[in-house]
């Protein structure tokens, strides 16, 4: 397959004069001939590049995610090295290819350490509670139309908008007594300031990159929210050790009041629910009903 000019043109600067690429599919290596005379590292680093005509809301917020988690913290995730439009018109983005492997115990604690470096990072100045285009949570576009309030955002952006498009009238009575009675007491006095989100992580995004020989996470669908936020999905479908969260929470504490850390935590979990609930269908609604009864019997013990 031929490489564009525009990819050429950002690929030949990493690499010895002369050396010359190779595409299969998505991937973008350097020839045999010319990686065998290099560096080990050229010999080592692939490029993924994807392109895609119409409607490319996911892979422009794919290269969107990755360009802020790159500036939050440069290992987190991969580089990416481009993104446009080509002369046809077509979206693209070239990124670092990752050759991965499961992540052992032991380098659980350095993934957290890399998490909570983006977490920490200041957002850009101004930047609100959302993000500038929209990203995709799975096959779910998500609104990040931006709000000054976390609560705000997190009710209206993340769960009534799922609500509301689920159709379910169950889950559209729970979830609008959630937003009610339950987001503005546990996310409406929380003193927090926007940080950057992967948006996505749960263990089949995170994985160990033999390229780097650490850690990495991918397949982003970022915005600006709540540092907790982003471990509701850790714990809907597991993989992620004590010595994560032990790590992570180290690094960044638990938000006061630290005594409703849990109840945050079934919060972030059921968008993750409802999400899976839109996608996937009623075999993830159980699921999300029983996290937002469980938040409602909270409020009620706490007189809401």
């Amino acid at each position: 397959m031929s490489i564009p000019s525009h990819v050429l043109e950002l690929l030949q600067p990493l690499h010895p004069p002369g050396t010359d690429f190779v595409r299969s599919g998505d991937r973008i290596s350097p020839s045999t001939s010319a990686s065998s005379s290099g560096s080990s590292e050229s010999r080592l680093q692939e490029y993924l590049y994807k392109a895609e005509a119409g409607d490319a809301t996911q892979l422009v917020g794919e290269a969107a995610s990755l360009r802020a988690m790159n500036e939050a913290c440069a290992e987190v995730a991969p580089t990416l090295l481009g993104s446009g439009t080509d002369d046809e018109g077509r979206k693209w983005m070239l990124s670092e290819w990752h050759d991965l492997a499961s992540i052992s115990a032991a380098q659980q604690s350095r993934l957290a350490e890399m998490v909570a470096q983006m977490h920490l990072a200041p957002a850009p100045n101004g930047q609100r509670f959302g993000f500038a285009v929209p990203t995709c949570c799975g096959a779910t576009q998500q609104d990040n139309s931006e709000e000054d309030s976390w609560a705000e955002f997190f009710s209206k952006r993340r769960i009534g908008d799922l609500v509301e498009r689920i159709e379910d009238s169950e889950l559209d009575k729970l979830g609008k007594e959630v937003q009610q009675r339950v987001i503005p007491e546990l996310l409406g006095k929380l003193d927090v300031k926007p940080s950057i989100l992967h948006g996505d992580l749960w263990s089949g995004n995170a994985r160990y990159s033999k390229n780097r020989d650490e850690p990495i996470t991918f397949d982003p669908s970022s915005y600006y929210g709540h540092s907790e936020a982003d471990l509701g999905i850790t714990r809907m479908f597991g993989g992620f050790s004590p010595a994560f969260y032990q790590r992570y929470h180290e690094l960044v504490p638990k938000t006061e009041p630290a005594d409703q850390y849990e109840q945050r935590m079934q919060l972030y979990e059921v968008f993750h629910h409802l999400n899976h609930t839109l996608m996937f269908g009623g075999s993830y609604k159980s699921g999300a009903v029983s996290l937002l009864e469980g938040l409602l019997h909270w409020a009620d013990q706490k007189g809401l």
